[in-house]
């Protein structure tokens, strides 16, 4: 299958309803035990796709966020039940800053879904779960500074690792851990065929957070979409 292929077979799921490990959602608020903070690479996500899904040219040559999903170690949880999203909480006035901050970090790049329709879908499936520790507005904050505080592209280019060229799994894996304390974080990857072999690039980066979004931990491994170790890794931005 071409790299376009199944970047669009597969966008849908990536960007609507994307389950690592089985095991991020919870069924009541209260009911996780940390927090995935996960990134994605625009060109990879983008990748082959120009005109058919992807909003935004040119593309931002950052990482940007997916979500923040209260998640648990052990087992899938059903949908949870905080309150829903509010747009007219996050048109506040007060919340301008926030806005601005999050038009550039979390962004849709889904034609005809706007960057306020993604926050929506992202907070009633996965933010609602914090909401007796984060109201909407905490929440959201809370994931702008630990983009301003973690972003991949900047945790790589600090080790000499530059968009463009091919890694070793466990190079790129030190770059994010050496800033977060060892811990373990999860690279997932997008893979194609090219010329009868298989290439991998960097589609996702997380980072696990205790149950306040506030000091790394280990992610737990996953069963699925994490890249392989054994293959080189192209890093694309």
């Amino acid at each position: 299958m071409k790299f376009s292929e199944t970047i669009v077979a597969m966008v849908l799921g990536i960007a609507l309803s994307f389950d690592i490990g089985g095991n991020m959602s919870c069924n009541a608020a209260g009911q996780y035990d940390y927090f995935q903070f996960v990134q994605e690479s625009p060109f990879v996500f983008c990748k082959n796709i120009t005109g058919k899904g992807c909003n935004i040219l040119p593309l931002p040559r950052i990482f940007t966020i997916h979500g923040l999903w209260p998640s648990n170690f052990k087992h899938r949880h059903k949908p949870c039940v905080g309150a829903q999203f509010s747009r007219d909480v996050m048109n506040e006035a007060s919340n301008d800053e926030l806005r601005a901050d999050l038009e550039l970090s979390w962004r849709s790049f889904i034609s005809g879904r706007s960057n306020m329709d993604f926050w929506e879908y992202e907070y009633n499936k996965h933010g609602k779960c914090s909401d007796h520790i984060f109201s909407q507005t905490q929440y959201f904050d809370r994931a702008r500074s630990l983009w301003k505080q973690y972003k991949a592209h900047t945790l790589f280019s600090n080790r000499s690792v530059e968009p463009g060229k091919s890694y070793r799994f466990t190079d790129l894996e030190q770059a994010i851990r050496s800033f977060i304390g060892g811990r373990r974080p999860l690279l997932l990857c997008m893979q194609s065929e090219w010329k009868k072999k298989t290439k991998q690039y960097l589609l996702e980066v997380v980072i696990c957070f205790d149950d306040i979004a506030i000091n790394p931990v280990n992610c737990p491994k996953r069963m699925s979409k994490e890249c392989l170790p054994q293959s080189p890794v192209w890093y694309m931005l």
